[in-house]
């Protein structure tokens, strides 16, 4: 597809992506994104974190643009990270489901003690 033929994706801000981050890695395209302050801006810096490339998230737009021209004059580099992103993204919590279960366990506790005071209130 189109998106594999690109060297290096470069996130919108302050909107982040998250279904276009995910493909662009799958396609063995690293990501580079500003993790603003909202959660709208933070998607992709989560994505990228949990699929363990923290090193493509920035803190502002300088340092952005200094990750982004870095990698790309990195190229054997840039090739060994490409063929290893599928792998990454397959073996992380963002595509495992293995967050999504831990969420559902805690959403679980969370209504069991619901539960368990509501039972106690009618005593």
């Amino acid at each position: 597809g189109i998106i594999g033929r690109a060297d290096i994706a470069l996130d919108t801000f302050p909107y982040a992506g998250q279904t276009t981050t995910c493909e662009c890695l799958w396609m063995g395209v690293p990501v580079v994104t500003v993790a603003g302050s909202s959660h709208v801006s933070r998607v992709g810096a989560g994505i990228l974190t949990r699929a363990g490339l923290a090193e493509l998230c920035a803190e502002g737009v300088g340092e952005y643009e200094s990750i982004a021209v870095d990698l790309a004059g990195r190229v054997a580099d840039l090739c060994r990270l490409r063929k290893d992103l599928r792998s990454r993204l397959r073996q992380s919590s963002v595509v495992s489901g293995s967050s999504v279960r831990e969420l559902e366990g805690c959403y679980r506790a969370i209504w069991r003690r619901w539960c368990e005071s509501k039972q106690e209130e009618r005593k």
